[in-house]
């Protein structure tokens, strides 16, 4: 479904503007410095069609630029560290958003956290 109205008309109840990242680089920033729970939009409008080289009204670059972003969110999702979500926000448009999870804790980090119940355990 095509829809004439570019996804920048579209009105974001529960976010600015503002708050959508754009570049890969900036979606690393905002993820190194989130919470857990936090929530980042990567973009608004209709993602498979924004991507699809014929059906896209970006521009070549800002299409690869959303490419890239979106792969990486992808990547983040796949390897645990996110979830990817998407809300309606209007007639064909939808916001994409990157959930982040809680950090795991590296095997070091939890053998550190385990060893002194360990010897406490020893000890009695």
């Amino acid at each position: 479904m095509r829809t004439d109205r570019p996804a920048s008309t579209a009105v974001l109840p529960f976010a600015a503007r503002a708050d959508v990242v754009s570049t890969e680089n900036e979606l690393h920033d905002r993820f190194a410095a989130a919470l857990p729970g936090t929530a980042i939009v990567y973009h608004i409008g209709m993602l498979a069609r924004d991507r699809d080289r014929l059906a896209t009204t970006l521009t070549p670059e800002r299409r690869e630029e959303l490419n890239a972003l979106a792969s990486r969110a992808w990547r983040l999702a796949a390897a645990g560290w996110a979830d990817l979500l998407q809300r309606r926000v209007g007639d064909a448009c939808f916001a994409y958003l990157l959930v982040v999870r809680r950090r795991p804790l590296s095997a070091r980090s939890a053998r550190a956290l385990a060893a002194p119940s360990l010897r406490l355990a020893e000890a009695a």
